[in-house]
């Protein structure tokens, strides 16, 4: 799908969201929608960037999410390995299960209707050309549609979860006021 990119800004959020927590890093998903907004020259005007803002919202909500269920159900055992991973699973689900209701209305409503992009008709010819598939009614368009953005949108938590982390780690030892500034990230695994 062309529409669907990697977007490296994400990481720049959930970078936010592991050092000073999920309202910084709101504030830095609002700003990067804003900059999209206002700088949007595509065809889909505002479209974009909303559902760009609502996945990264989705997963930032997911984090949260995850964040906090593993501080319900930890107990004594605090590892910021099963933290991560308690984190990264719910931004996955959140991620996935939101953006596929909201693709299948931009898909099918908003898309053709009110914004006149006629998402259908370009995925199946797309999909027809580079992957060869061949489609009965449009339906089958929509939910492979469905599909490569739900795989995708799973994808992009990865790229955008995990190359923070690995940015925070070892900038955390090297910049001693975020250690000592006690990261966000780190009331999970202190007792």
């Amino acid at each position: 799908m062309p529409f669907l990119r990697f977007d490296p800004a994400e990481i720049f959020s959930v970078l936010a969201f592991l050092i000073f927590g999920p309202v910084s890093a709101v504030i830095a998903a609002t700003v990067h929608w804003i900059f999209l907004s206002l700088t949007s020259t595509g065809s889909t005007g505002p479209l974009g960037p909303a559902v760009k803002f609502g996945s990264v919202l989705s997963m930032l909500f997911g984090l949260w999410l995850g964040s906090k269920i593993y501080q319900h159900l930890v107990g004594g055992y605090r590892h910021v390995s099963v933290a991560l991973s308690s984190m990264f699973g719910f931004a996955v689900a959140t991620r996935v299960s939101l953006l596929l209701v909201v693709n299948y209305f931009v898909f099918t409503y908003l898309g053709p209707v009110i914004f006149n992009i006629q998402y259908i008709e370009f995925s199946q010819k797309t999909l027809q050309t580079t992957l060869g598939l061949q489609f009965a009614d449009p339906w089958q368009v929509v939910m492979a549609m469905l599909l490569w953005t739900s795989v995708f949108n799973a994808l992009h938590v990865a790229f955008s979860v995990i190359i923070p982390y690995m940015i925070f780690t070892p900038l955390s030892l090297k910049v001693p006021e975020i250690a000592s500034g006690h990261p966000w990230i780190s009331r999970l695994t202190s007792k």
